[in-house]
C-alpha cells in the first residue's frame, strides 16, 4: 500500500482518497480551495481488517479526517474500508461513498457500514467543495472544546419493579421545565424498555444502541435524527419496543457517546439496569451519580445491601452512589434508620408513595404534572434542584464495619 503525503498544518482537517480513479482527482483541488482542510494524498488499495494502512503524518497528526472511498472497483471491499475507518478510534475518519452507479441497496448498506455521505459522479469541483465544508461543519461542532460539560445521572433499581424508570422520567421532566435544562433521557434496556410509554412517545425509529453504533460519525445534526423530542422538551433516546438481541457496545463507544452528549446536554439522565453485568461497571465510572433505587421491603432491601456491598469496594463508585428509597410512607415497617444502619450509607432522598396516581399517569402515558401540589411533585422538584445547584448534592458517608441485618 502506498500513500502520497503532504504536509498538515496544525488543527487543519485531513481529506484523502481510496481506490479513486481519474475522476476524483479534482479533490485535491477542492481540498486547496476549502480553509481549514489540506489534501493528505491516496490510498491505492481498499483497507479491511487483514490490510491495515500506514496512516501519513498528515492524517496521524489532524484532529479529523475525511476519506472519500472509491465503490466502483470493488463495492465489498469499500464497504469493508468504511466499516474498519469506523471502527478505528484514532484517527478519526468520517467516510464519503463515491460511485457512479448508485442503487438503493448498496446506498443502504454504505450507510450502515459508516458514510456519512455518498456521492454519484461525476461530481464537480464546486460540488466537492461544498460536500467538504458541510462535514467540515460537522466535524468541528463534534471535535470542538465544550465550555462545559453536561452531568451524567445513573438510575438503577436495586430489583424490578422498585420504580426506577419511573423516578428517572419525572425528575428529568422536572429538569426540563421547571428549571429551563437541557435534559436527555436515555432507556438503556436492551428491549421493551418503558420510558417512552410513559412519556406518551407511540414513534421512536431509532435507539441508544443506533447512536452507539453510529458513534463515531456523531455531530449535533446526526444527533437530531436519533431522539424523540416530548411536548415537555425533554428529548429521548428510547430503547427498542422488539425482542431483539442486544448490542455488545463496549465501554469506549460509550465513552465516546457520553463525552459528546456531555457538549450538548446540561444533563443527560440513563435509565439503565444492575443486571447488565458487562458494562454496569463502565456506566458507573462514566456517570457524576448513580441513584440505586428501593423500596423500602425487606426484598429489595436485602439486594440494596448486597449492590452497596459490592460498590463500596470502589471508593471511586462509593462516592457516586446516592441511595433513593421509592414509594415510601409513615406506615412502612422498616424505618429510614433501620435502612441507613443496614446498607452503611445515608438515604440521599426519600419519594413518597403516590402509587395510584402514577398508575393513572403511566397508563395515560403521561407524567404527573410537576405543577400540581403533592408530596411526589415536592420531593422530585427537590431532586432536580439537587442536582441543578452545583455544590448542593449530598455526599455518600465512608462504608462503616459490615452490618449483618439482611443476612
Amino acid at each position: 500500500m502506498s500513500s502520497k503525503e503532504h504536509n498538515s498544518g496544525h488543527g487543519t482537517l485531513a481529506a484523502f482518497t481510496v481506490c479513486a480513479d481519474s475522476e476524483l482527482a479534482g479533490i485535491a483541488v477542492a481540498a486547496s480551495n476549502v480553509p481549514g482542510i489540506k489534501y493528505a494524498g491516496e490510498f491505492q488499495d481498499y483497507i479491511t481488517a487483514n490490510r491495515r494502512p500506514h496512516f501519513p503524518p498528515a492524517i496521524k497528526q489532524a484532529p479529523a479526517c475525511i476519506a472519500f472511498i472509491d465503490f466502483d472497483r470493488d463495492a465489498e471491499l469499500a464497504i469493508e474500508t468504511a466499516e474498519s475507518f469506523r471502527n478505528t478510534p484514532s484517527p478519526h475518519v468520517i467516510s464519503v461513498g463515491v460511485s457512479s452507479k448508485v442503487d438503493a441497496e448498496l446506498l443502504l448498506r454504505a450507510m450502515r457500514a459508516g458514510c456519512s455521505e455518498f456521492l454519484h459522479k461525476p461530481i464537480t469541483e464546486a460540488g466537492f467543495q461544498e460536500t467538504l465544508r458541510q462535514l467540515q461543519h460537522r466535524l468541528l461542532s463534534s471535535i470542538a472544546l465544550p465550555s462545559s460539560r453536561g452531568q451524567v445521572i445513573s438510575f438503577l433499581g436495586a430489583k424490578g419493579g422498585v420504580g426506577a424508570t419511573t423516578l428517572a422520567v419525572h425528575v428529568a421532566t422536572s429538569l426540563a421545565t421547571k428549571l429551563g435544562k437541557k435534559t436527555l433521557l436515555i432507556d438503556h434496556h436492551h428491549q421493551l424498555g418503558h420510558v417512552c410509554l410513559y412519556l406518551g412517545i407511540k414513534e421512536s425509529r431509532y435507539q441508544f444502541d443506533d447512536l452507539i453504533r453510529n458513534v463515531q460519525r456523531l455531530d449535533s445534526d446526526l444527533l437530531q435524527g436519533f431522539v424523540v423530542k416530548h411536548a415537555s422538551g425533554l428529548e429521548v433516546l428510547a430503547s427498542p419496543d422488539t425482542c431483539a438481541a442486544p448490542y455488545r457496545s463496549s465501554r469506549e463507544e460509550i465513552e465516546q457517546a457520553l463525552d459528546f452528549l456531555r457538549q450538548q446536554y446540561d444533563f443527560i439522565l440513563i435509565d439503565s439496569s444492575i443486571a447488565y453485568e458487562e458494562i454496569t461497571g463502565a456506566m458507573i465510572h462514566l456517570s457524576d451519580e448513580v441513584a440505586l433505587v428501593a423500596t423500602p421491603d425487606v426484598a429489595a432491601l436485602r439486594d440494596l445491601t448486597r449492590y452497596v456491598d459490592h460498590l463500596s469496594l470502589s471508593k471511586i463508585a462509593a462516592s457516586k452512589l446516592r441511595i433513593v428509597i421509592n414509594r415510601a410512607s409513615s406506615d412502612d415497617a422498616i424505618s429510614p434508620e433501620q435502612i441507613e444502619k443496614a446498607v452503611r450509607f445515608p438515604i440521599y432522598i426519600s419519594i413518597p408513595n403516590n402509587y395510584a396516581e402514577l398508575l393513572r399517569a403511566i397508563n395515560a402515558g403521561e407524567p404527573v404534572n410537576s405543577q400540581r401540589r403533592s408530596e411526589f411533585t415536592t420531593q422530585i422538584g427537590k431532586w432536580a434542584k439537587r442536582l441543578a445547584l452545583a455544590g448542593e448534592n449530598s455526599e455518600p458517608v465512608a462504608p462503616k464495619r459490615k452490618f449483618a441485618f439482611w443476612r
